[in-house]
């Protein structure tokens, strides 16, 4: 092979290189990365085309070192440069390079051309550690010791392989006018999508005055009724709302997707649309709260037997489906972290979804950036903390649990802030208008909903809780408003509606609603044929109709 020309040794010669670089031994022109050192004096090329590292990246939240290179294949008029960013560890590597850069189009063989290209990448970086810029950078959105991603100078972006898309939809596109004008006119009937605004915005302030991620979910079993276009005007906020998109997928992934995703925007909102996607081939929605409302995914080990990277988040979730996302057999932590609202057909939340849905995906991106600008000003996150405290306090009046109320302080305190900062239009929500979908505390206590499951069990299942009878099942008896129930029939009550069976006979002894003995939750009861096992205890609802329907 007959080497190429090179105009000045020691200095990198490519065709609109964006600086020179010192490249010791090694030759780079537009021919490619090459030196001499082969056996019978032969050139050893570490790339047969223009390469070159042009930038460090240092994450703020891992401290980690990524590398930019530039790249270019193609003469003459081709010679348009292509980058990828990439960790330090992965081109340190003769085997990792070649899965890595191969893939982007890097012309890389295993075998000496994958050593020479991670020897020459090596020592560009050696060689050149003044020349080539160093800048803080991140892979997820949202606050971070330098400020708020993507709207901080001098902190750049390093996963664009992984949330390439997501990370393009947040942008400022259209007017700010043209958002205002469709987010006013919602604002002014619909509270539903004041409220759908209000958390998206509330999102970025879960972090700074201490709360927990929270969701919002919009419901209900009617088509048209504007579910979907709310959620693309909370999204607009930020970003291009367009349903089944990067930043506005639907339900339709798996926890670990969604658990990236979460940790992705961090701060952000997290938009998903369509909950029935979930449901397994029973008709069951296998989606879990818990997994997200949580603020941290699941520890996963890797090959060393070290962890892997736990995502973590603290944001909001704004979702959409035909039915609630908790059940009544959901655990209290998950009731308490939603607010469900459920939408109509005789009452839109968007009046004209085609034209509302059209005017945001041209205009969207601005109101976003103005709130965490005007956030990150002097006194700005004082103001937030302070107003959360008191909307928080107003929230407690009401029979609520705390978290209810920590998720309305925070959705009514970002409604504020935007109404004084953005909108302009005096119509700020109040405790009294979110107060209607929040939930009391006997809804959100578990056990307070296992009581009723039980009494309604007895109810059901009265003709076999009549003692031992000649013929047909017997589950025990009723008696003096008192319902004696075999032990293992409780347990496995328990178990078919997914109540924790010990826990629920803890909660009412200490509610006083079981009749107990010394030790322990059961008692020995006489129920007829000569049997008398142990049972529960469990007194009936007093001065209720039911109790009536309770006794045989």
């Amino acid at each position: 092979m007959s080497l190429p020309m090179v105009t000045e040794d020691g200095i990198s010669d490519f065709g609109e290189q964006p600086f020179e670089l010192n490249t010791g031994s090694w030759h780079a022109d537009e021919s490619g990365v090459w030196k001499y050192g082969g056996s019978n004096g032969n050139a050893i090329y570490a790339c047969t085309h223009p390469i070159m590292p042009v930038q460090t990246l240092i994450g703020v939240d891992t401290g980690l070192i990524k590398v930019r290179l530039f790249y270019r294949r193609g003469y003459g008029q081709r010679k348009v440069w292509s980058d990828v960013v990439v960790d330090a560890r992965d081109i340190a590597s003769a085997t990792k390079i070649v899965d890595r850069l191969s893939a982007v189009g890097v012309s890389v063989t295993s075998g000496e051309r994958a050593n020479a290209l991670v020897d020459y990448l090596r020592d560009m970086r050696d060689l050149n550690h003044d020349v080539i810029p160093q800048v803080k950078s991140v892979s997820r959105m949202g606050w971070n010791e330098e400020g708020f991603s993507p709207y901080v100078d001098g902190i750049v972006f390093d996963s664009a392989d992984s949330f390439r898309s997501a990370y393009q939809a947040i942008a400022q596109v259209g007017t700010l006018e043209g958002w205002l004008a469709e987010a006013r006119d919602a604002r002014s009937y619909s509270i539903t999508a004041r409220i759908v605004l209000a958390a998206s915005f509330a999102s970025v302030l879960i972090e700074p005055v201490g709360c927990l991620p929270f969701f919002v979910h919009l419901w209900g079993m009617d088509s048209g009724t504007g579910k979907t276009v709310a959620q693309m005007l909370g999204a607009s906020v930020w970003a291009n709302p367009a349903p089944g998109q990067a930043f506005f997928p639907t339900f339709r992934g798996t926890t670990v997707g969604f658990e990236m995703m979460a940790g992705f925007l961090h701060s952000l909102p997290l938009f998903l649309d369509e909950l029935q996607l979930t449901k397994d081939k029973h008709g069951n929605i296998v989606f879990s709260v818990y997994d997200l409302a949580s603020g941290s995914g699941k520890l996963r080990s890797n090959k060393a037997l070290g962890l892997n990277y736990t995502p973590t988040w603290a944001n909001c979730f704004i979702t959409s489906g035909e039915t609630p996302i908790v059940g009544e057999n959901d655990g209290a932590g998950a009731v308490n972290r939603v607010i469900e609202i459920e939408c109509r057909a005789d009452d839109k939340v968007i009046k004209d979804g085609h034209r509302t849905a059209n005017a945001l995906k041209a205009n969207y991106g601005w109101a976003g950036r103005i709130f965490v600008e005007k956030l990150c000003e002097d006194g700005g996150k004082e103001q937030a903390a302070a107003l959360y405290e008191t909307y928080y306090a107003a929230c407690l009046q009401d029979d609520t649990t705390e978290k209810q109320a920590m998720a309305a302080a925070l959705i009514l305190t970002a409604d504020h802030l935007a109404t004084e900062w953005i909108f302009r239009d005096c119509r700020a929500l109040t405790a009294k208008d979110i107060g209607e979908f929040l939930k009391t505390r006997e809804a959100v206590s578990a056990s307070d909903r296992g009581y009723e499951v039980m009494c309604d069990w007895v109810a059901v299942n009265a003709t076999k809780l009549r003692g031992v009878a000649e013929t047909g099942d017997c589950y025990g008896k009723v008696e003096d408003n008192v319902a004696y129930i075999i032990r293992s029939v409780w347990n496995h009550v328990c178990e078919e509606n997914k109540i924790n069976a010990k826990a629920l006979l803890s909660h009412l002894k200490t509610k006083g609603l079981i009749i107990t003995g010394e030790k322990g939750y059961t008692k020995a009861k006489y129920i007829g044929g000569g049997q008398s096992p142990n049972c529960v205890w469990l007194k009936l609802p007093e001065n209720d109709d039911q109790s009536e329907d309770l006794l045989p």
